[in-house]
């Protein structure tokens, strides 16, 4: 009789230790499944807002509103987004918007310039952010970048800097524009000057038209094949420079920067300068984003990148579209991050606007 009371018990217990797994597991399905339903439904109803840190019209501005496009098609729960310019310091101000003051919940992202990211590496007490936080959700395309002068200026090349002042247009002191302009004079001892002010690429080519500027930095050979290919082959637009790994025929006979370089300090500050602008559409969203919500962000980056809606689209306007993913965008921006600090403090010397400061 007391052996089976011990039996009993001990079946007791192990009944009991049974049943209270089963109940913890059916606890930690259930907070799982709340938790994936809290992810998948966030974006129910909700509205995306997509910076642009420059006016409408210029590249940065066209590509985001292309992702735009096709982005909430890919995000459960479809929300709509909005493109909203804020120019600005040359990307400046809105950068400091996503990091700063936007909301970090996923309902806020920006299409930005690689080479602004680096800035405050580069020194610049204006850029109020950490290079290394951002969510980095993809590039939308790798592009060749140079400067074209306008036809009627008679710039052929920007070596004729070494004797006579070319006049370059730019949106702000920070920007691609301004900063290759103040490399080539800071770096190779070029004459250049740089009137700023404009809100994107789009006004500095009608100052072209009007002789207001002579030059603009920061055009792209994917512009050059479609949007200003009539320019191009006009000879309204003169390719003068150009800052790719390798030269581009787009570009045609313009000199590669690296060239100019007279030894291999100035092409290692060369390469942190204008290598950047190789993974020339990043996007990202601010820091501390729910991670959850960060992947499927980035999911659907990916997913719409290469959705053959958005291609046809790009096809269309002739938009060049050739993405990186997270991950991809994350490495290559690490690998920029992590290079020596005495070498930013060089390229830092080199973009500043000679005789001024940033």
């Amino acid at each position: 009789m007391k052996l089976i009371v011990t039996i009993n018990h001990r079946f007791s217990q192990t009944l009991s230790a049974a049943a209270f797994a089963f109940s913890f597991m059916l606890g930690f399905s259930a907070e799982n499944a709340a938790r994936a339903d809290d992810v998948t439904n966030f974006y129910v109803g909700k509205q995306i807002t997509m910076l642009v840190g420059f006016g409408v019209g210029g590249g940065g501005d066209v590509y985001a509103r292309l992702l735009a496009r096709h982005l909430g098609d890919h995000i459960p729960g479809q929300p709509s987004i909005i493109v909203q310019n804020m120019p600005g310091g040359g990307g400046l101000s809105a950068m400091n918007h996503l990091f700063n003051v936007a909301e970090q919940d996923g309902t806020v992202l920006m299409s930005m310039l690689s080479p602004t990211v680096l800035e405050p590496l580069m020194g610049n007490k204006n850029a109020r952010w950490d290079a290394s936080r951002f969510g980095w959700l993809g590039n939308l395309t790798r592009d060749f970048i140079g400067c074209v002068a306008s036809g009627r200026s008679g710039v052929k090349s920007t070596s004729e800097a070494a004797k006579r002042e070319i006049v370059f247009g730019a949106t702000g002191p920070s920007a691609s524009s301004a900063t290759h302009p103040y490399a080539l004079a800071n770096i190779l001892g070029y004459k250049t000057k740089v009137i700023a002010g404009y809100k994107g690429t789009s006004e500095i080519w009608l100052a072209m038209e009007r002789g207001e500027v002579e030059a603009v930095c920061a055009f792209w050979a994917s512009q050059a094949a479609v949007q200003k290919k009539a320019e191009m082959d006009s000879g309204v637009f003169v390719p003068i420079v150009q800052m790719g790994p390798t030269k581009h025929p787009l570009f045609r006979e313009a000199p590669l920067v690296f060239d100019l370089a007279r030894d291999e300090e100035e092409k290692a500050v060369m390469q942190l300068i204008f290598g950047p602008n190789e993974f020339s559409r990043p996007f990202a969203a601010p820091p501390n984003v729910p991670p959850a919500r960060l992947k499927i962000l980035q999911q659907a980056f990916w997913d719409a990148a290469r959705s053959p809606a958005l291609r046809a689209e790009a096809d269309k306007q002739g938009l060049y579209v050739d993405p990186m993913n997270a991950e991809s965008t994350s490495a290559a921006f690490n690998n920029l991050i992590s290079m020596p600090p005495k070498r930013f403090e060089r390229a830092a010397e080199a973009i500043r606007e000679p005789g001024g400061g940033r």
